[in-house]
């Protein structure tokens, strides 16, 4: 019995489960079949290392190395934490009852942290798709490679088989979208018809000049930067920003070789050569990257200016920007201070026409002073005439600060702003309010950074007390970004890395297109504002004036002139419709300031019409065009032609005339900038309303008894179509 063997019982379950001493009671850990998950979490890692490679060269910024591989390795580290953390918990909980690839596991809750990390860019629901193509098609990668490499072992057929059928499907997962992204686009669609404008400018606005011009540059002469340091042509005092911004520590001091008690007073200037005094006009860039001299990208805008009789300066706003020290907090206060800078320049330039030694001594005029802005520049050239204009004895705003900051009352008359921020700067009495300056706002359809017309907000804020001839005026740009209006600033309003290629930047116009229309209208506007040049009113009444010098694209014009009466809301009835009501105009950032007419209406036999009723005595001088905005909100041909304008004298006879014998009724322009319109979060259209003048003569030519002198109402007749929506706001009369 010594001799007989001893039976030993073998395990014959291939990949059973096994516990680790350590660990007994905590959780099973994972068999076999390791070069499949470890090749899995190599190429995750790899792809992830790859796209943060990707994002971080992308906000490179000389200076700034230190703090982008310390923000990087937080997040890294951020990443690497609550991976662990919640492997671990995952490990104590499910892990007691099922093994799974915990090393894997971690690694994809890493890398998904880390790339949720890098931001959504364009657009956080495309990011988020991308996160979700990178985890699975690299995972499916790396596995099926793994497992096909002469590590693994041998294995069945049908294993091997499987491991191809997932390379396969990896490399279908991961090209199929990289080619989209690179491909794809919404392409240049043909614009609107418009119509033929009543006045036409002879003359290209963004032609060059007349002057001869010169240029220099002007800084503290103590500025790491050649131009505005050992080169400057005539040296500024620096100005204390203290009172106003926080936050500037000494890796920023370190970056820019100054503190915020001594900013720099920099700036580019082209001016012309002549006897003068020049109107002066300040140009001010946004928020981009520090590495970028912004200021530069407006010398075409400055060159053209200085040839038709303008001192124009291009002023820098540099240190303001963001960059990798703004992660760790960054400054406070910096959307007033920009403002308020503007103001400091100009008391140097009223200093220098008011001394000698310079090229400008009695060749300024400081009573008419235009200020254009981009970006944040758009908003801070509002900020800084509401400054400029502020009653510092009333102490509203800021009670803190030194009265002698504000209140210059300079002779700030015209404000240009190009795709302007709005609402980042607000006084403690609401937002800013303007009155008799001349305002335009220029946006672009594809602004992928200030995705809504905000300065339309801005542009219902101006107003005008009469005393003196003021306009302002919008003009929507169809397939225009946001960075193209600086010429440094590129394709890519927004993103780094990966979601950059979110962006359509194939259906965009040309840049140089774009800065012809901001040339355009920034000749018109200020040569009819600054210079009295009434013969470019024109085009900021009606696009069309300039059809012949615009790049062809769609447009959208708003105009209101100090000379225009709208017809208060108690005097506008409305009958017919299916709805009617008034509602805040809803721009695809949010509701807008403006509060329009919504009308919609069926086939129901009814005649949709909204009157309007004109009080006989409000003006002494009589009307010349009857006014208002609209757009249709519904699309269709026949919406083209869906209004008539009916007038009605004193005696009750009536005039009417098709609207679209002046301009067809304008549908809604496409707002799409990225490639495809799930990625969007928000409407991929805005309503931005045409402004329509109609001449009271046109009326008078068809029905010979009408007398538009004595013109009693003004009604909107909606029977052109069967049914539509539109919205209408300010009818009334100029």
């Amino acid at each position: 019995m010594g001799n007989r063997p001893v039976a030993i019982e073998e395990n014959t379950e291939p990949h059973a489960p096994r516990r680790r001493p350590l660990l007994r009671g905590s959780g099973k850990t994972a068999g076999p079949r390791r070069p499949v998950r470890r090749g899995a979490a190599l190429a995750l890692g790899v792809a992830t290392a790859a796209a943060l490679a990707w994002s971080v060269w992308d906000q490179r910024f000389p200076g700034t190395a230190s703090a982008l591989l310390a923000q990087t390795a937080i997040n890294a580290l951020i990443a690497i934490a609550a991976a662990g953390l919640v492997t671990g918990l995952l490990f104590v909980t499910v892990g007691r009852f099922k093994a799974l690839p915990w090393a894997y596991l971690w690694t994809l809750l890493a890398c998904t942290v880390l790339l949720v990390t890098l931001g959504a860019g364009a657009s956080r629901i495309g990011w988020f798709a991308a996160i979700a193509v990178i985890a699975v098609g690299t995972s499916l990668l790396g596995g099926a490679l793994g497992g096909l490499s002469p590590h693994a072992g041998r294995e069945p057929v049908r294993a091997r088989d499987r491991r191809i059928l997932a390379l396969a499907l990896s490399l279908v997962l991961l090209a199929a979208p990289t080619v989209w992204l690179l491909t794809a686009t919404q392409g240049t669609p043909a614009p609107a018809e418009d119509g033929t404008a009543s006045t036409v400018i002879e003359e290209d606005p963004a032609a060059p000049g007349p002057f001869e011009t010169a240029a220099i540059a002007y800084g503290s002469g103590s500025d790491e930067r050649e131009r505005y340091g050992d080169s400057a042509d005539l040296t500024t005092p620096t100005v204390d920003a203290s009172p106003l911004v926080t936050g500037w520590d000494d890796a920023r001091e370190s970056l820019w070789g100054f503190d915020i008690e001594h900013l720099p007073l920099n700036g580019m200037v082209w001016y012309p050569r002549g006897e003068g005094p020049f109107p002066l006009v300040l140009i001010v860039h946004g928020n981009k990257s520090g590495a970028v001299a912004s200021e530069e990208g407006f010398e075409y805008l400055g060159e053209l200016l200085a040839g038709h009789g303008f001192i124009a300066v291009s002023v820098d706003q540099n240190f303001f920007n963001t960059g990798p020290l703004d992660r760790s907090g960054g400054l406070t206060g910096v959307n007033l201070a920009r403002g308020w800078l503007l103001l400091e320049h100009l008391r140097v330039w009223d200093e220098w026409n008011r001394g000698s030694g310079t090229p400008f001594a009695d060749r300024v005029d400081m009573e008419r002073i235009g200020l254009i802005g981009h970006s944040r520049g758009g908003e801070a050239i509002a900020v800084a005439a509401h400054l400029n204009a502020l009653d510092t004895d009333s102490g509203e705003e800021p009670p803190d600060l030194d009265p002698s900051l504000f209140g210059h009352g300079f002779g700030i008359r015209s404000l240009l702003a190009l795709a302007p921020a709005e609402g980042q700067y607000v006084p403690q009495s609401g937002p800013i309010r303007l009155e008799d300056v001349n305002y335009l706002a220029i946006q672009g359809s594809h602004d992928a950074d200030v995705t809504g017309f905000g300065g339309l907000d801005q542009y219902e804020r101006v107003s005008f007390t009469g005393a003196e001839p003021f306009v302002k005026a919008a003009l929507y740009v169809g397939r225009a970004n946001h960075g193209h209006f600086n010429s440094g600033w590129g394709d890519h309003d927004v993103g780094n890395g990966i979601p950059k290629l979110f962006l359509d930047t194939e259906t965009l116009m040309a840049p140089e297109d774009q800065r012809r229309v901001a040339a355009v209208y920034a000749s018109s506007f200020l040569r009819a504002t600054l210079a009295d040049d009434a013969s470019y009113l024109g085009l900021l009444q009606d696009h069309r004036a300039a059809s012949a010098f615009l790049p062809e694209t769609d447009y959208v014009s708003q105009f209101t002139g100090s000379g225009d009466t709208v017809v208060e809301e108690s005097a506008v009835s409305v009958e017919g419709f299916a709805e009617a009501e008034r509602i805040a105009l809803p721009l695809r950032n949010g509701p807008g300031e403006d509060s329009v007419h919504s009308l919609a209406w069926e086939d129901d036999g009814r005649e949709p019409i909204l009157t309007a009723a004109l009080d006989a005595g409000a003006s002494t001088d009589p009307p010349s065009h009857v006014v208002f905005d609209a757009v249709a909100m519904t699309e269709g041909e026949e919406l083209a032609d869906a209004i008539g304008v009916r007038l009605t004298d004193g005696s009750g006879r009536t005039a009417e005339l098709r609207l679209a014998a002046t301009m067809p009724l304008r549908h809604l322009l496409s707002a799409q900038y990225l490639k495809a319109g799930w990625m969007h979060e928000s409407a991929l259209t805005q309503p931005v309303l045409q402004s329509y003048r109609l001449p009271l003569s046109d009326f008078e030519a068809v029905e010979a008894d009408f007398d538009a002198a004595d013109l009693r109402s003004v009604s909107l007749v909606f029977d052109g179509a069967a049914s539509g929506s539109v919205l209408v706001d300010d009818l009334g009369i100029a």
